[in-house]
């Protein structure tokens, strides 16, 4: 039987905020996020969309929900600027925006293929996303950061 591995691999350097939410990570000084810009009930939350705060003050509650059909969290109801709420797990993680370019890895064995793709969804590690080649082929492949 022929097992074959996708994998996706980011094709840039972490950005400045990524480097920060590391630092925030690793200090575990802030449990809250505020809110940079709008959010919408059911939309997927992106790291770049908030920034760490000490948790002080009025916390929303419950600003989150985890959607198990897509393995990913929600934003659970409608969040505003300069609105404060608890980190969801996934806070942090490097994430695939749509539009970006990828290499798409298929590995079996000692063999080894790569090629550029585009993502067509925002996913985060361990998420089934679609990509486009550049030939316009569309593949549904999971999303692995840091692979190699």
């Amino acid at each position: 039987m022929l097992a074959i591995t996708f994998a996706l691999l980011l094709a840039s350097a972490p950005t400045a905020a990524e480097q920060s939410q590391k630092h925030v990570r690793e200090g575990d000084t802030a449990d809250c996020l505020r809110v940079l810009s709008p959010l919408a009930e059911g939309d997927v939350p992106a790291a770049a969309r908030f920034e760490p705060v000490p948790c002080s003050g009025t916390i929303i509650a419950r600003a989150f929900r985890y959607d198990r059909s897509e393995r990913a969290t929600r934003v659970a109801r409608t969040l505003t600027i300069g609105n404060v709420v608890k980190r969801y797990p996934e806070y942090g993680a490097r994430a695939v925006a749509p539009g970006q370019i990828l290499r798409l890895v298929v590995s079996e064995d000692v063999v080894r293929v790569e090629r550029q793709v585009e993502a067509l969804q925002e996913a985060r590690p361990g998420q089934k996303l679609f990509v486009r080649s550049r030939d316009g082929e569309i593949l549904s492949v999971r999303y692995e950061a840091g692979v190699p």
